[in-house]
């Protein structure tokens, strides 16, 4: 996934390599000239191999977390070394509640965001104060009851597009000798569905349709995740130079920026109009609900709705295609469970779902949450950076600059919360009644205590507390219109079920983007 973005050009490619490796120089060199080099003189084999397993948390972090999450035992704190920093790792829910509620000046979800994404270089020079203030409320408002309460009007929009994208992506691809039997590549379909999706609901009908822009909002995900790992291993004084030259030469959010800044200009205007009696065109998405939450006595300009709305569109485009794709792998590797949640959408109705504003479908919402469990877009959550010296109950001493995380991976996977944690069964999270009522064979076990996909109480891909994710009910909404429409239309299988279907960088796990899925149309 992140290679694809090297596709910019051979002179690009060879100036991000010579990034990566200025990186790695410069990080030795600080290692060698700082305050920690009387542990080289002291002890240079233990503080090598430290510092080469830090290193080789690129490329295998989520091991690396797990072989650590084993190690200390469930519930108990501890460290991992990274190349640019140190995270304290926890996963008792009682150190988690401690964390959500630390203030923002002490653990900040900005501060760590900001590093984390270098908005200043990847989002078109948008400063994000490390603070969390009474400025983040109109996205907020805009996610959690703006977006989540529109639901029934917008699902309806957003199946028939994504049904019509998808059945022309996949009536274009390869077709296999049968002449019936597509082979696309899944993660291309995925992310032109989610971008097209979330572009209806976040700007409007005109924007989706403008192709330039829905083309630079696509490769707006990898190109910011490239440029943020390059800058975040540089030292400071080479971040400003490199990271202006990555910016221009991979420029997708520079294009979003342009595109969306006249239309939000506009909306402002209408704004100001319609409060002088004037009539103006009527808008629901989320460009509108951001600059009317806005607060009243200090009105958001253009530019900072655009600079929300760019934020927004990573996050939401980033999580939700991953974890989508990774669902679809488990239905093709795990068929047995197609059908009983084919009877289910069938059943329940599309008008039934798009009214409850997406929270049918009991089943699927189960099997999603079981495959997001077995294979986690991330395997740490709750991301904060100690801006003050913060200690938890047990003594654990997070220092400034460090980061504090949840084990999300690990915490999945604790056999005292979860039975037979290392099986994947697809109904675990579903009501037993529920489960109970599946005229199907083989028999279905409802496994655990059921939950939603939406739940922030026993797991931790929507973050914490006061944190979560706002948009959660709307991301799962689309998850659940996409998964529906292709068990509903599609047969499916894996074309190489055997071939290594992700790989890991940091904490993150990517599907291959190049992993082919068979799919037969229904007759």
């Amino acid at each position: 996934m992140l290679l694809n973005t090297f596709s910019t050009g051979g002179e690009t490619e060879g100036f991000v390599l010579s990034c990566l490796s200025l990186a790695i120089v410069f990080t030795l060199v600080n290692i060698l000239t700082s305050s920690r080099t009387w542990l080289v003189a002291h002890s240079p084999i233990s503080f090598l191999k430290r510092r080469a397993r830090a290193w080789l948390f690129l490329f295998q972090g989520p091991k690396i977390i797990e072989e650590e999450f084993n190690k200390a035992g469930p519930g108990k704190p501890f460290h991992i070394d990274v190349p640019e920093n140190r995270y304290v790792v926890v996963s008792s829910w009682k150190h988690i509640r401690e964390i959500d509620s630390a203030p923002d000046h002490v653990l900040s979800l900005q501060a760590a965001a900001k590093q984390l994404l270098q908005p200043k270089h990847t989002m078109s020079s948008f400063n994000w104060m490390d603070k969390r203030g009474a400025e983040g409320i109109p996205l907020i408002r805009t996610l959690r009851v703006m977006l989540t309460n529109h639901l029934p009007e917008v699902l309806p929009q957003i199946r028939r597009s994504m049904s019509s994208l998808m059945d022309n992506e996949i009536d274009s691809a390869p077709k296999l000798e049968n002449g019936k039997t597509m082979t696309p590549k899944l993660y291309h379909i995925i992310i032109k569905a989610i971008a097209h999706s979330n572009a209806l609901a976040f700007f409007g009908e005109d924007l989706a349709k403008n192709e330039k822009f829905m083309k630079a909002a696509m490769t707006f995900i990898e190109q910011t995740l490239l440029i943020a790992e390059i800058l975040r291993l540089l030292p400071q004084f080479l971040s400003e130079p490199i990271g202006k030259f990555l910016s221009n030469k991979l420029n997708s959010s520079s294009v979003i920026f342009d595109t969306l800044l006249p239309v939000a200009a506009e909306r402002v205007d209408e704004y100001a109009r319609a409060k002088l009696g004037q009539k103006v065109p009527e808008h629901k998405d989320c460009m509108q609900w951001i600059m009317e939450s806005a607060p009243r006595n200090s009105p958001w300009t253009a530019e900072r709705i655009v600079y929300e709305l760019i934020a927004l569109w990573f996050g939401s485009v980033h999580i939700t295609s991953t974890t989508v794709c990774f669902a679809i792998h488990d239905l093709c590797l795990h068929p047995q469970y197609v059908e009983p949640l084919r009877k289910e959408i069938e059943a329940t109705g599309w008008e039934t779902f798009e009214k409850s504003g997406g929270k049918c479908f009991p089943l699927l919402d189960s099997f999603m949450k079981e495959s997001a469990r077995i294979t986690p877009v991330e395997s740490v959550s709750t991301r904060r950076m100690a801006l003050e010296p913060f200690k938890l109950s047990d003594g654990t001493a997070v220092n400034p600059g460090e980061w504090v995380v949840t084990a999300a991976r690990g915490m999945a996977m604790d056999s005292s919360v979860f039975s037979k944690p290392t099986d994947f069964q697809g109904f675990r999270f579903a009501d037993p009644a529920v489960v109970s009522k599946i005229d199907s064979r083989p028999s279905f076990s409802a496994g655990d205590k059921s939950s939603d996909f939406t739940s922030i109480s026993d797991w931790q891909l929507w973050g914490t507390g006061r944190c979560a994710c706002p948009g959660r009910f709307y991301a799962t909404a689309v998850m659940k219109a996409m998964l529906g429409l292709l068990i509903a239309k599609y047969d499916m299988q894996l074309t190489d079920p055997g071939a290594a279907r992700y790989f890991a960088w940091r904490t993150f796990i990517y599907p291959f983007p190049g992993t082919k899925i068979s799919l037969t149309a229904r007759e």
